[in-house]
């Protein structure tokens, strides 16, 4: 069923929202999803946000039919600042980033998302890529994350966690291979792993950096996407204050220094 004079009276409302209501505290806000699909969806208006919808049941994408489809968060654009609506057009784009141009051969894209760090400052987003290109023996994964101080209106890197401290690297690769090694995670060459790399893909849990790297990289591809927790805990004298406070509030520097030594 088509609704196109209401979406086209939807669109236009929320156009003039924008220009004229004040911006939101985005970070009391749980995002929406979008849902983009090649099936047609419906527009509706849910708690003042937008949301897809199916109409008909999803299908299980087949290799051999080729299946592209995207899960993303996007937050209410009524209102939004500009930090808010470029975030939205940041996710989105990324949601396709590893979509290759279109082919004559059956393909199937497959992207979601979902929220693993939450509080009254940082946001963090980890997305998770599945691609297959027909006749391949097999399909690809890879995964990116983001993670938004929104006191910064920034998309922070790793680095942003330890400013100009001299020892953040060392110690977070340190964390790294022993965690390898209690783990027995097979790499290619244990001596060749590198570590923290300039752009490092990351994303934060309740207790946790998690580095990631993809496959291949450094293990098999049977292992899929290898994801590294490093505990705050661990490196909270490298934090620039104000997020150790922010990830550890319940730990004075005393405290965190000690939980090192001792762990």
């Amino acid at each position: 069923m088509r609704r196109t004079p209401f979406f086209l009276c939807l669109i236009g409302l929320l156009l003039t929202a924008c220009m004229v209501a004040k911006s939101p505290e985005p970070s009391t806000e749980e995002p929406i999803f979008i849902e983009d699909y090649t099936e047609e969806i419906d527009f509706v208006d849910q708690e003042g946000a937008l949301s897809a919808q199916w109409e008909d049941a999803v299908d299980i994408p087949t290799m051999m039919e080729g299946e592209i489809s995207a899960r993303f968060p996007q937050y209410n654009p009524i209102g939004a600042s500009d930090f808010v609506l470029r975030l939205n057009t940041i996710f989105y784009e990324a949601a396709y980033a590893l979509l290759q141009p279109a082919s004559s051969e059956p393909t199937v894209y497959i992207c979601d998302y979902r929220t693993t760090y939450q509080s009254p400052r940082l946001t963090s987003f980890r997305y998770e890529y599945y691609t297959y290109q027909y006749p391949a023996a097999h399909g690809l994964s890879a995964c990116s994350g983001f993670t938004i101080d929104w006191e910064r209106e920034e998309i922070l890197p790793l680095h942003a966690f330890f400013g100009a401290h001299p020892m953040w690297k060392e110690v977070i690769n340190d964390c790294m291979r022993a965690y390898l090694h209690e783990e027995e995670i097979t790499l290619f060459d244990a001596a060749a792993f590198e570590g923290v790399t300039e752009d490092q893909t990351f994303y934060l849990t309740d207790t946790a950096f998690v580095l990631v790297y993809p496959p291949y990289l450094y293990t098999p591809g049977a292992l899929g996407i290898l994801e590294i927790p490093v505990p705050f805990v661990a490196v909270a004298s490298q934090l620039r204050e104000e997020y150790r406070y922010t990830l550890l509030p319940e730990l004075d520097l005393a405290d965190t220094e000690k939980a090192e030594q001792e762990g």
